[in-house]
């Protein structure tokens, strides 16, 4: 426990010195009040309003898991190819330290934001009824349905370098928009992208007593089982890396 504490430790000390930390600050407040902006001119419901900003979340979840996984990964490159965590003991604990910080900043992350665009909304001459667990809980689900991109991401940054990294995220965040539309009925269910956005929103009209018509069990076990097999195989391929990559 304490050898993972000083590992934890080490990757909070080398990310204070990026852009990791003011990203994940600046991107949830620029998000909300995007949001906002779009929701004082918009003549839709409160209840349409919540649910376009966490369709928005959910479509640029994917790029910016990318862009914040390629950091971490460019940050151990350019010091001498990894050799700061290619002369630890202990890989394993290297690739958890740097996951339970990417998860627990994005946690924060989009609980920020959540609570940010709750608590303006009333500023902007909004008035809601909807209770706290209407912004808490589908930012939440958002947060735990995407765990497993930060897996593939850290995989795709460390083996294959920014472009192929960088280049999925893209795709996932079309794929997560493509998802929401009818031609993702009868697919989302076994697609990762898919999942994250369709139990955003089940989630959302869970909170607002309403009815959702469709079964989210299979979706939730899918999520599960494609999140363990992507951490195991993270874990099991870190474990052996020796530095090298397919060069961008």
């Amino acid at each position: 426990m304490i050898e993972s504490f000083r590992y934890i430790k080490s990757d909070l000390y080398k990310l204070k010195h990026s852009a990791f930390f003011w990203l994940h600050i600046i991107c949830p407040v620029c998000g909300a009040g995007l949001v906002l902006l779009y929701s004082a001119f918009a003549t839709i419901s409160v209840e349409n309003k919540v649910a376009a900003f966490f369709q928005i979340l959910a479509l640029a979840y994917p790029f910016v898991i990318s862009i914040i996984c390629n950091m971490v990964s460019e940050q151990e490159i350019s010091a001498g190819n990894c050799q700061n965590i290619l002369m630890l003991p202990c890989r394993r604990k290297v690739i958890n330290s740097k996951l339970l910080i990417l998860l627990s900043c994005s946690l924060f992350s989009v609980m920020i934001s959540s609570l940010l665009f709750s608590v303006l909304l009333p500023v902007i001459g909004i008035q809601t009824k909807l209770p706290l667990s209407a912004f808490l809980v589908p930012a939440f689900v958002l947060w735990g349905s995407s765990i497993l991109f930060y897996a593939l991401h850290l995989l795709l940054a460390f083996r294959f370098g920014r472009n192929l990294c960088i280049g999925i995220g893209v795709l996932g965040s079309l794929l997560t928009a493509l998802m929401q539309t009818g031609l993702g009925r009868g697919l989302w269910y076994v697609i990762p992208y898919g999942i994250t956005i369709r139990l955003t929103e089940c989630s959302l009209a869970l909170v607002m007593n309403l009815y959702i018509g469709i079964n989210i069990e299979i979706a939730i076990i899918c999520n599960v089982i494609m999140t363990v097999v992507l951490i195991a195989v993270l874990i099991a391929w870190f474990s052996h890396y020796s530095g090298k990559r397919v060069a961008d």
